[in-house]
């Protein structure tokens, strides 16, 4: 049976209501939510049209052609080099607004990211609603390629007692440390790894063993490139999501459960953590989630028992 691969149009004003509505909701992080949707939707783009590029030098024929496509503007690719890729676009559907071009420069990162299988950062710096003639985005390798981040798809059972392939467990303990040893366990059979910590990730790795796996680091530290502000939900589920979509077969241990809850509200938490358990089904991986019982009120870890299988060590 032939792939189904569906589509939909909208008028570019509908970009201006979501960000509209994303500035009520989210105010200055309204940008980076939408740079982040346009990622995976021109990550989601390239998986759809099943293409890729050799390199570099295959850009100037491919990208301009898939752009032509989006509606979002007329594209130049100025320059295609492996350390830097500069694109124009004139007639920006987000600049004529008034904006800044956010799901315009995720989306040309996700794009170029797919197609040449290493991850793209991408910034504005140029952009007609500041008064210059055209939008100039600039990208820039950010991380190793993509394959190498995906990392080997496991099907194989892990070998931890109680534990099965796309479940979400919920490990309660008083030990603020309960749940690394099933994850270190784990990473020493091979899984690919992701940590959510509340603690300091280098006084960690003193005691643990992280692996090579992304650590975020829950915390309102700014000069620290992998802290994550516990209020910024949507980032974290993003950049988890992101890391189970690379392989199948992985774990993603959230440490800090507790301090996330304190720092939004249970409601908030508890959607994220659904969203996370059905991505964790769909990509047969492990979530584990430490929890001090002591620090919710009864009905809380009810609920939280409902959504999550309990793991007995």
């Amino acid at each position: 049976m032939a792939r189904y691969n569906p589509f939909f149009v909208m008028p570019g004003s509908a970009l201006l209501d979501l960000r509209e509505e994303l500035e009520l909701i989210e105010d200055k992080e309204a940008g980076e939510t939408l740079e982040r949707y346009g990622y995976r939707a021109g990550v989601g783009l390239i998986g759809v049209l099943d293409v890729a590029a050799e390199n570099e030098a295959e850009l100037p024929e491919m990208l301009p052609q898939i752009w032509s496509e989006t509606g979002l503007g007329r594209m130049n690719l100025k320059k295609a080099t492996r350390g830097e890729i500069v694109v124009e676009v004139e007639e920006s559907i987000e600049a004529f607004h008034g904006r800044h071009c956010d799901f315009t420069r995720g989306y040309l990162a996700g794009i170029v990211s797919s197609l040449l299988d290493t991850r793209y950062s991408a910034t504005e710096q140029e952009c007609i609603s500041d008064g210059k003639e055209r939008c100039l985005h600039v990208l820039v390798p950010s991380q190793e390629r993509m394959v190498e981040e995906k990392a080997v798809e496991r099907k194989e059972q892990p070998e931890a007692e109680g534990l099965e392939l796309g479940n979400s467990y919920l490990i309660e303990s008083e030990d603020q440390h309960a749940g690394f040893d099933v994850y270190e366990d784990l990473l020493k059979q091979g899984v690919r790894g992701m940590s959510i910590v509340r603690e300091y990730p280098d006084k960690l790795r003193k005691k643990f063993d992280l692996g090579a796996g992304p650590c975020i680091w829950l915390s309102y530290e700014r000069d620290v490139k992998y802290a994550r502000e516990p209020t910024n939900i949507p980032l974290i589920y993003s950049e988890i999501k992101g890391f189970l979509d690379g392989a199948e077969g992985c774990v993603v241990l959230i440490s800090g459960l507790e301090y996330l809850i304190s720092q939004n509200t249970f409601t908030k938490v508890l959607k994220f953590l659904q969203l996370l358990n059905e991505n964790v089904a769909v990509k047969e991986s492990i979530l584990l989630l430490p929890l001090s019982t002591q620090a919710l009120n009864p009905r809380e870890v009810k609920i939280l028992e409902r959504e999550m299988k309990l793991y007995r060590a």
